[in-house]
C-alpha cells in the first residue's frame, strides 16, 4: 500500500513523470494529458489515481478484490447491532480487516484533504458536539431537524458523483463509490462514511446556509442532526429544509422535528444552549448517583445489588464524565468523579 504522506508538489511529480514517460517511450500528447489530469489532484492535496488498475496498485490489492467488494460487498463485512440511546438497535457494518485498510487510504489519500462545508460541525478534528452546540447558544428560538436514514440516503451513485466532481475518471469515481458502499449505500461502520456524510450533501449545506444568512439566523449540520436558531418563523424553516433534503434524495424526519423557544429547555446535540453550555441535569444526576453507590458499597457490591452484567459499565461512567467535561471543562464534581472512576 502507497504511502503518500510525503506527497510531492506537481513540479516533483511532473520532473519524475516526464522522466519515467520518457524511459517508457510515452507519446507526448498522453503524458499532457496525464499531467493535466494529475495537477488538480496535486494542489488540493489529494492523490492522483489514473486508473482502476493504477488504484490497485496504490492500495495494494488485486483489481479482483476491488471489483468483488463493489460488486458483493455483503461478503467483506460484519454486521451487528448496537443500542442506540433514544431506545431500538443501530446497524454497523463494519468491514473486514483488508477492506478497512483500503478505506482507510481513501480517507486518507482522498478524502481528508477535501474541504468540508463551515456549517458542517460532525466527525471534524478540533470540533465536536460542544462546538456545534455553542453556536446556537442564548437563541430566541432553537429548531431541530432529523434527516431520515441519514447513511442510507446516500447512495453509491452520489457517492460516484461526488468522485467526479473531485476530478477523478469515471472508471476510478464508480470503483471508489463502489468500495466506499454497501448494497448501494453508505454503511455506518466503514472509516469512510463519516467523511462522506460530511461531503456528499455539501449542496444541501450550501444552500441552507445560504438561506439562514439570508434570513439572519443560524445553521449546522451535524451529521443527521441539522440545527437553526434566532428569531424566525419555524413553518418556513421547515418548509425550506424539507424541500431542499427532498431536491438532494433525502427526507426529513417529522417526526423528530422540535422547536424550542427562549423559555423551554434548548437541546442541541445533547447539550443545553439556554445560557451557559452545561449537559442535561439528568445526565449529571445518573452520574452523580452512580459514583456515590459504588463509593458507598464498593464496586463489586454495587454491581452485584444493581444487577449490573455489562462488562464495560465502569468504562461507560468514565465516558459520561468526560463527555460532560467535554461540553463543560469547569464542572467540578465530573472532574471528581473522573479521577474516582480512574482509580477503579
Amino acid at each position: 500500500m502507497q504511502d503518500a504522506s510525503t506527497a510531492p508538489s506537481f513540479e516533483e511529480y511532473s520532473a519524475i513523470f516526464r522522466s519515467t514517460a520518457g524511459a517508457d517511450a510515452l507519446q507526448p500528447e498522453y503524458v499532457e494529458r496525464c499531467l493535466q489530469y494529475a495537477r488538480k489532484h496535486l494542489q488540493d492535496g489529494r492523490a492522483v489515481v489514473y486508473s482502476a488498475n493504477h488504484l490497485s496498485s496504490l492500495v495494494g490489492y488485486d483489481i479482483s478484490y476491488l471489483y468483488g467488494v463493489a460488486n458483493s460487498g455483503g461478503n467483506y463485512y460484519r454486521t451487528f447491532s448496537v443500542p442506540k440511546k433514544s431506545g431500538g438497535k443501530r446497524r454497523i457494518s463494519e468491514p473486514l480487516p483488508s477492506l478497512k485498510e483500503i478505506q482507510r487510504w481513501i480517507l486518507t489519500y482522498i478524502l481528508s484533504p477535501v474541504q468540508v462545508h463551515t456549517h458542517v460541525k460532525s466527525f471534524r478534528m478540533g470540533y465536536g458536539l460542544r462546538a456545534n452546540a455553542r453556536f446556537h447558544r442564548a437563541q430566541k428560538i432553537v429548531l431541530r431537524l432529523d434527516v431520515l436514514d441519514f447513511f442510507g440516503s446516500i447512495r453509491v451513485k452520489r457517492v460516484a458523483d461526488f468522485f467526479l466532481k473531485l476530478g477523478y475518471a469515471k472508471p476510478v469515481a464508480t470503483l471508489l463509490a463502489g468500495v466506499c458502499t454497501l448494497n448501494g449505500k453508505l454503511p455506518q461502520g466503514a472509516p469512510t462514511s463519516p467523511a462522506l456524510s460530511n461531503l456528499v450533501p455539501w449542496p444541501v449545506d450550501v444552500r441552507l446556509s445560504t438561506f439562514a444568512r439570508n434570513e439572519g439566523i443560524r445553521y449546522t449540520r451535524y451529521a443527521d442532526d441539522m440545527t437553526f436558531s434566532g428569531e424566525f418563523k419555524p413553518g418556513k424553516v421547515i418548509s425550506m429544509a424539507s424541500r431542499v433534503l427532498r431536491e438532494n434524495g433525502f427526507q426529513l424526519n417529522v417526526k423528530k422535528t422540535n422547536v424550542m423557544g427562549e423559555h423551554q429547555r434548548q437541546l442541541v446535540t445533547g447539550v443545553v444552549v439556554n445560557e451557559k453550555l452545561q449537559v442535561p441535569r439528568g445526565v449529571r444526576r445518573g452520574l452523580r448517583k452512580e459514583v456515590y453507590y459504588i463509593e458507598k458499597f464498593g464496586l463489586t457490591e454495587h454491581v452485584r445489588r444493581m444487577g449490573v452484567s455489562d462488562p464495560k459499565y465502569v468504562s461507560r461512567l468514565r465516558g459520561m464524565a468526560a463527555h460532560i467535561l467535554a461540553v463543560n471543562p469547569n464542572d467540578e464534581e465530573a472532574k471528581n468523579a473522573l479521577r474516582f472512576l480512574g482509580s477503579l
